[in-house]
């Protein structure tokens, strides 16, 4: 059988060798680009923070600032104490217990769901409701705008109808479709409660921050990849082959 001729063969290595550099250096700068997008994101929320707190007339004047995340505000009103969820599995300085979620209403028919604090939950009966002091009515509270909760794995979920009726207020989520389910009110916002500790609640909340790091980190791994690539393809077609061709003459 006769063997492709070594041009061949030595082509056929480059454009795999090219492909490889290619597809590791474009996954390299990708990686750059979630990284930028992540200081520009980290950049915004820090801005944000540092704006004054809003009041509940300013929100009213102008409802579009309720999507500016992180922002914070100073709200006033009267708990739905009956309404009050505990979410499960939510971990807090390495613990683990209850996210307290109530509903605040504003005015009549407006409401926000105020995540209020972290509470451990009893070690020996995890399901056992924590017993949380009531919150005074018409009392302000600092917090800050919210993305939308993140959900937990969970085997089953029952519909927003069985959730009305849901005799438990210990669940696994809470999203904005059973916030405004567990309300008559509308439902403006979700908000994170800062400030001091009360209520026999933890609100020290870890910082909201977006490492770039990994990303960075990434990055440097493909560009490290499409390097060796390239140097393994230099190193076995062209300066080993010339060493043999060399030794050979």
């Amino acid at each position: 059988m006769m063997q492709k001729p070594a041009w061949r063969k030595r082509l056929a290595w480059g454009l795999l060798a090219a492909a490889g550099v290619a597809l590791t250096m474009r996954l390299g700068f990708w990686q750059l680009s979630r990284a930028e997008q992540k200081i520009q994101l980290q950049s915004a929320i820090d801005q944000q923070a540092q704006l004054p707190a809003l009041d509940w007339a300013q929100l009213q004047k102008d409802p579009s600032a309720w999507t500016q995340i992180h922002r914070r505000v100073q709200l006033q009103g009267d708990w739905l104490n009956d309404r009050t969820v505990f979410l499960d599995n939510r971990a807090h300085r390495g613990r683990v217990g209850f996210w307290v979620m109530t509903p605040l209403r504003l005015q009549a028919g407006q409401v926000v769901w105020v995540q209020r604090g972290w509470v451990e939950r009893d070690p020996l009966d995890p399901r056992k409701t924590p017993s949380v002091p009531v919150p005074t009515h018409g009392e302000t509270i600092v917090a800050r705008i919210a993305p939308p909760l993140s959900q937990q794995f969970e085997l089953g979920r029952s519909d927003s109808a069985t959730d009305a009726g849901n005799p438990s207020p210990i669940r696994a989520n809470l999203d904005a479709v059973q916030m405004q389910s567990l309300v008559q009110d509308n439902v403006l916002a979700l908000v994170v409660q800062t400030g001091p500790e009360g209520e026999g609640l933890r609100r020290d909340w870890p910082a909201v921050a977006l490492s770039a790091d990994k990303n960075q980190a990434y990055a440097f791994q493909w560009f490290a990849l499409s390097a060796l690539l390239a140097f393994l393809y230099l190193w076995f077609q062209w300066i080993k082959a010339y060493r043999h061709g060399r030794q050979q003459s």
